[in-house]
């Protein structure tokens, strides 16, 4: 479990997440747009189809947000132990392909769960999505199922719940203040140029998201070491440690 003494300020969490994003900036966004690119296509060509073609619309939404929070942890998790800052986008997607059972799993427990919590109330919509905040993480950095994963989320998260909380949060606002402008430029643009529009929304929201959640992963498992590692230095990964 994190340490009871560790402090996370979400200020600190967003500068980092934001340093990270700027670093990785083509990567991120190329991860983005390649998944959700493909995921919105399928979104407009079934858009008006039946009822099992939303339940596919649904599925390969789900399968997308993993492999694209997974390939970016990835990309964060290689720079955090050893400084590799080399990781393409190809090889940080297989990665996440690697551990696709686990990451879907993840993102649908999440999904169902914090989506039936909204359905009967808001407050235990925020705490399901606060307490399972940092499961992709474990999925990729600890090699947990997607059980185990949501269960080391909330045992990390535990007693930083408001920190991570206002993390979730910003994401949200942020997220919805981005996406706005381009879904109204898209909607009166016609089908192909609502598919750009939601593409490059995504690709430019999503990793920030992603990269918010790992810098909370990182602060409150190691709070000791910097999220990125500099030039020339390395140490075990958590997976090892925890071996």
């Amino acid at each position: 479990m994190a340490d009871a003494a560790v402090t996370l300020s979400a200020r600190a969490v967003l500068a980092e997440a934001w340093r990270l994003y700027r670093r990785l900036f083509y990567r991120s966004v190329a991860i983005g747009a390649i998944v959700f690119g493909v995921v919105e296509l399928v979104d407009q060509i079934l858009r008006r189809a039946s009822a099992g073609a939303v339940l596919l619309e649904l599925v390969l939404s789900i399968v997308g947000i993993a492999l694209v929070q997974g390939g970016l942890v990835e990309i964060v998790g290689r720079l955090h132990d050893d400084g590799d800052d080399e990781r393409s986008v190809g090889r940080a997607l297989r990665g996440a392909g690697d551990l696709a059972g686990p990451l879907i799993g993840v993102s649908l427990a999440t999904g169902l769960g914090v989506g039936l919590a909204f359905m009967l109330l808001v407050v235990p919509g925020f705490v399901l999505m606060t307490r399972w905040a940092v499961a992709v993480p474990v999925v990729m950095l600890e090699g947990a199922t997607a059980e185990e994963a949501l269960r080391r989320s909330r045992a990390i998260v535990a007693g930083h719940g408001w920190s991570v909380f206002r993390v979730v949060l910003a994401n949200l606002v942020l997220t919805g203040l981005v996406a706005l402008p381009f879904v109204a430029a898209g909607r009166s643009a016609g089908p192909l140029g609502l598919w750009l529009a939601l593409t490059i929304s995504s690709g430019l929201t999503a990793p920030f998201a992603a990269h918010a959640l790992t810098v909370v992963y990182y602060r409150l498992v190691q709070p000791e070491r910097p999220v990125v590692l500099g030039p020339g230095r390395r140490w075990h990964s958590i997976r090892e440690e925890r071996a």
